[in-house]
């Protein structure tokens, strides 16, 4: 089935005020010149600059939660060119490589979350050097003797962790909490997959597979502390 754009930019429009209709009016102006040319990038971070350089609304304006009928209307004309919003990838392009820790927390806008997650990385990072120095050290001695059926049979010890309570303090709680938060997520515009993993709008990741999840069993278990 064919798309036709003037059906939907006239329905965008509907009810909208003549300042809006105008600004439709110029973002599909822009959209047909670009989809004319032959260009296949219909980002909303592409789109946005170009129609900004046409004197048309940017890309703050088109990514607002408030203009849903921009992003509308750039989708619809993604799909005439079979192709989505998302940004295609380069061969060369870097975000096919795992991200280091600097560049993902330099992804993070929030001073604050910035802080936060540069502590957590610096105590894994820790963790992990400390675990590699005790297998470096480790002496591993395997008892082949035969296993007594009253040892078979013995309860297994129970090692009981320390509560994380005393870890962090009620701030570092609360920031904690807030990250694992959809409100969160929803406010820096990302998006988290079933494996833990954060993308933002784009689809690039911004924490690797396993964080959201880790994150909020921390909480769970900061939480179950109280």
């Amino acid at each position: 089935m064919e798309i036709d754009i003037d059906v939907i930019l006239e329905d965008l429009k509907e009810g909208k005020t003549a300042k809006t209709q105008q600004s439709l009016d110029k973002l599909n102006e822009t959209l047909r010149e670009y989809d004319e040319r032959g260009e296949r990038d219909f980002s909303i971070t592409t789109i946005g600059r170009l129609s900004a350089q046409d004197g048309g609304v940017g890309y703050e304006s088109i990514r607002a939660t408030a203009n849903k009928h921009y992003r509308d209307l750039v989708e619809a004309w993604a799909a005439k060119a079979k192709t989505t919003t998302k940004k295609p990838l380069s061969r060369q392009s870097r975000s096919r490589r795992v991200p280091q820790d600097n560049q993902l927390l330099e992804r993070i806008p929030d001073p604050a979350l910035r802080v936060l997650f540069g502590q957590i990385i610096a105590e894994r990072n820790r963790y992990r050097t400390q675990l590699n120095i005790l297998k470096n050290q480790a002496e591993v001695v395997i008892d082949k003797r035969p296993v007594r059926q009253f040892e078979a049979s013995a309860e297994p010890s129970v090692e009981f962790l320390p509560s994380l309570k005393g870890l962090v303090s009620d701030n570092e709680i609360k920031a904690l909490r807030f990250a694992a938060s959809d409100e969160c997520i929803e406010r820096q515009g990302w998006m988290v997959t079933q494996a833990g993993q954060v993308k933002d709008e784009l689809g690039e990741e911004v924490f690797p597979r396993g964080f959201m999840t880790g994150l909020q069993k921390l909480v769970r278990e900061v939480e179950a502390d109280d």
